[in-house]
This record gives structure tokens, sequence and C-alpha cells, in this order.
């Protein structure tokens, strides 16, 4: 009779080993690519809503939509639910997105939250306010920055604001729109006047963020300064970590349109 192959427990071991092997070579490989995957659908999610901001100046003479968010809350009965967006004071134009107090899970409210904003009408679509890599209950990552008709009233006097796109004479190299990494009741900004950090440092996709411009397009930011990651990390102050830092500079030119003075 005719004796069958089979294999040895030895052979079987090298296979495992070799398989394990080849894994541990491809398994970082794949985990980046994946990330690389995610940024690309966090660009395409800024660069849509860029392109929402900037059609939305175009059909209001060229006003851009206010940074700050404002505050959603529930009226009416409960069936069906109905929502409205409170304008505060400090609003003179619509509200880009609304918040919620409520719990983070209602998203019944938060998809409230981004449909009552001014830039819903120009793209129906919510999951183009959130990155890819936020976490279940993050109906929305992305920020406004204060320069783009938000905060104004520093403690070194009034910032120069943008409220008008003819007011900006480089709309390629200004921020309107930073992965800031949570839905933040406020715009997204650091000090006009000095050199100091103010919000916290992004942090996503890798050691770096992701950014919308004035032109609508988006860019992926890596940060160059290791005292950028260390404070976003809580290493360090405020001040020190801004000193000749190019990241800081980089910023503050594209939210400022310059570099604080000494």
């Amino acid at each position: 009779m005719k004796k069958e192959k089979a294999f040895t427990l030895i052979e079987l071991l090298v296979v495992i080993a070799i398989i394990a092997l080849l894994l541990s070579i491809l398994m970082p490989s794949l985990k980046k690519v994946r990330d690389l995957g995610k940024r690309a659908v966090c660009l395409a999610h800024l660069h849509s809503l860029g392109v929402s901001w900037v059609v939305y100046a175009d059909e209001n003479d060229g006003r851009i939509t206010n940074a700050k968010t404002a505050r959603v809350t529930e009226i009416g009965g409960s069936n069906p639910r109905r929502f409205q967006m409170n304008l505060t004071d400090y609003h003179d134009e619509p509200s880009w997105v609304g918040w919620w107090d409520g719990p983070a899970d209602d998203e019944e409210a938060q998809m409230a939250c981004l449909e009552l904003g001014s830039l819903y009408p120009y793209n129906e679509t919510t999951k183009i306010y959130r990155c890819p890599v936020g976490k279940k209950d993050q109906w929305r990552t992305y920020a406004i920055v204060d320069s783009m008709n938000g905060h104004w009233n520093f403690a070194g006097g009034p910032a120069p604001v943008v409220k008008k796109m003819t007011e900006l004479r480089s709309s390629g190299t200004r921020m309107v729109f930073i992965d800031e990494g949570f839905a933040s009741t406020e715009s997204w900004t650091i000090w006009p006047d000095r050199i100091q950090w103010w919000d916290g440092v992004p942090l996503r996709h890798g050691e770096g963020t992701t950014v919308t411009m004035a032109d609508g397009h988006a860019e992926y930011w890596k940060w160059l300064d290791e005292r950028t990651i260390e404070f976003t990390n809580g290493i360090g102050d405020s001040v020190t970590t801004a000193q000749n830092n190019p990241d800081f500079n980089r910023l503050q030119t594209a939210i400022w349109g310059r570099i604080a003075g000494p």
C-alpha cells in the first residue's frame, strides 16, 4: 500500500512561525494604510465644509458665517421632537452649528445642532462634521477659528476678526476649520497679540492635525517642534512652548494673518 504524506510537527511549527513573522512585518504597514485612509476621509470632510463655507459667503454678499456656536434647545411636544437654535448677544450672524448640553448619546438632538446650522443647507450630509477617528458619541470634531468671525475682544484689545471675504488678502493662506477633536462650544483660537497658546493644540492623525483654508482646500499639518506635542500632552506652559516655535508661528499667521510683535 502507498503511504500517505503528512506534515510533521516540526514542519507545521515552521509554517506557523513564518506566518507569524509575515504578520508582524505587515501589521504596521496595514495600520499605516488604514490611518492614511482615515486621514484622507477627514480631509474630504473638511474640504466639503470649506466649500459650504465659501458658498454661504457667496450667497450672502460676502459675509461669512459666525464661528461661535449657539445653544440648541428643545421646544414643544415630544412627538415629533422640535428644536431651535438660540442666538445670544455675541451673535450678529447665523451660527455655523449649535451645541447641546443634554446627553451626548441623544442622536436626534445632536443632529439638530448640525441641521440648524448655517452651513447645513449647502451640504446636507451630517457625517462631514466629524473626523472618522472620533469617538462614537462625538457628532462633531471640527471647529472654526476665532479670526473667521469668532471671538474678537481679547485682553490686549480688539482682534482683527474677518467679517467678509473681501477682507482676506489671500484666501489660500488663511485658516477656517481645524480638527479640534471634540465638539467645543466656542471657536478655536490662539492669542492674536502675543506669543502664547490659548486652546489646546490638536493632535490628530499622528503628530499633527487637519485644517481647511479660506479657499476651501484642506491640508494635513504635521507638527515640527517637539514642544508642541509636549504641550498637547500637558508638558510645559503656554508661553515657553510657543517661543520661537515654527508650529505656533504657522498657526498664528494662518489664523490672524501675522505673527505677533514683541
